[in-house]
């Protein structure tokens, strides 16, 4: 969003750079930002322009990886999309490992929610992807990569600390936060409440927040509850800075997916990846 900026990363002045953008805007007939003594901004053009730029990037650096292939190097920078708890929980340990086997290779991770990461490996500005749901698209294959328990949390001076264990009827009348449309977390929370033929429309949905730790804080604070990633809170449940409950009848678990583009030739980088990820967390799985 700022000339300067952009131009401090690519070693670039600030009038170089207006220069270069000016030079692409007449290029292509399109006005691709809107500058104002603030910032910079992209109009519809410039997003449009920016996706496919994305496109040919990944691309790029799809070709160099092939390339370094057939001298035998596994090199380069892999682009791989991840949804927030693969993103914080699967992804980091996985780091000294594969710059142990494979010191030329970079990862660049791209995080969002699950519908957010399959559209960028659409796209294909990603080559690999972690998530938590796995949408029919007829272009994507998933691997079933490791399972993922979402457990109910509350505050630690909230009622239910004591219980142990609650009802139905008790969530349905508590305040429930909750991530955003498209997440993982909710699509799980949503077939298993089918699975027990509870309408989902009973529950009381007191806010929907952006990110797991937005979550954590909320209900932390003393205010309603949260089904979130048992990894995610493990360090929190340790101090009794939040509090795990039962809900009588109820298992909500769902999967994480390894996903990829149908067809396309997996880099050197990121096979090496997937038999990394495949090790890791789901030995003997493949593609």
């Amino acid at each position: 969003k700022s000339f300067s900026r952009g131009g401090e990363i690519v070693c670039l002045t600030q009038s170089t750079v207006s220069q270069h953008i000016a030079a692409l805007e007449e290029e292509v007939d399109t006005k691709l930002f809107d500058r104002t003594q603030q910032c910079a901004l992209l109009t519809a053009g410039g997003k449009v322009f920016y996706r496919h730029a994305r496109r040919i990037l990944a691309e790029r650096d799809q070709l160099l990886q092939e390339m370094a292939a057939f001298n035998g190097q596994c090199g380069g920078e892999l682009l791989i999309g991840a949804s927030n708890i693969p993103a914080n929980y699967l992804i980091p340990p996985l780091l000294p490992l594969l710059a142990k086997q494979h010191p030329e290779l970079s990862i660049n991770m791209q995080s969002g929610d699950s519908q957010k990461v399959i559209s960028r490996l659409l796209d294909a500005e990603v080559e690999l992807a972690i998530v938590g749901s796995c949408p029919e698209y007829g272009k994507l294959e998933y691997r079933s990569l490791a399972s993922d328990l979402l457990v109910l949390i509350v505050g630690p001076q909230h009622r239910w600390r004591q219980q142990g264990m609650i009802s139905l009827e008790e969530l349905a009348n508590e305040p429930l936060i909750v991530r955003e449309k498209g997440s993982g977390s909710e699509k799980a929370l949503l077939q298993e409440l089918q699975r027990i033929d509870f309408a989902a429309s009973k529950l009381q949905i007191a806010a929907r927040l952006g990110s797991n730790e937005a979550v954590r804080r909320v209900v932390a604070a003393g205010y309603g509850c949260a089904f979130v990633s048992e990894r995610s809170v493990q360090r929190e449940l340790e101090n009794e800075e939040l509090v795990k409950i039962s809900v009588g009848g109820m298992r909500v678990e769902r999967h994480f997916w390894l996903a990829r583009l149908k067809g396309r030739t997996p880099s050197p980088a990121a096979t090496a990846v997937t038999e990394l990820l495949f090790k890791t967390y789901s030995p003997g799985g493949s593609f």
